[in-house]
């Protein structure tokens, strides 16, 4: 059944990130449908990954992300649970972090300015892959 749950959530945030790409709009109902996934392969201990989503809110009334990443990481805490949502939201900004350095490094070279709003969403997938696999 993980792998199933696993299948239908990577799915469905490969339609967000797609959303998120295009038109800076995170749907609510795909989010939805990734909380309802998350039953699929359900332990009440998953309950515990609200928490970091929570803090995760917060931070982003502070910074410029949007509301649509927070329900989508709410959304993804259900299937993982506290430990694994810290890691994913850990891989996410890491890897954010990196690909912004780079791209600040590559514009720099080219005499351009980067740009400094980049949708959050294709991080938190990458870092839900990782997570699931690490």
């Amino acid at each position: 059944m993980a792998v199933i749950q696993f299948a239908v959530i990577a799915v469905l945030l490969g339609i967000e990130v797609y959303c998120d790409l295009k038109d800076r709009i995170i749907p609510n109902e795909i989010s939805f449908a990734i909380a309802v996934a998350a039953f699929i392969d359900f332990h009440p201990e998953n309950l515990w990954g609200l928490l970091p989503a929570a803090m995760f809110f917060v931070g982003a009334l502070f910074t410029k992300i949007g509301g649509g990443d927070v329900k989508a990481v709410a959304a993804i805490s259900l299937s993982l649970g506290l430990w694994k949502t810290l890691l994913l939201l850990f891989a996410a900004e890491l890897s954010m972090l990196v690909f912004y350095g780079i791209s600040v490094i590559i514009q720099k070279l080219r005499h351009k300015t980067a740009d400094t709003a980049l949708p959050f969403l294709p991080f938190i997938t990458l870092g839900y892959i990782l997570t699931i696999f690490v």
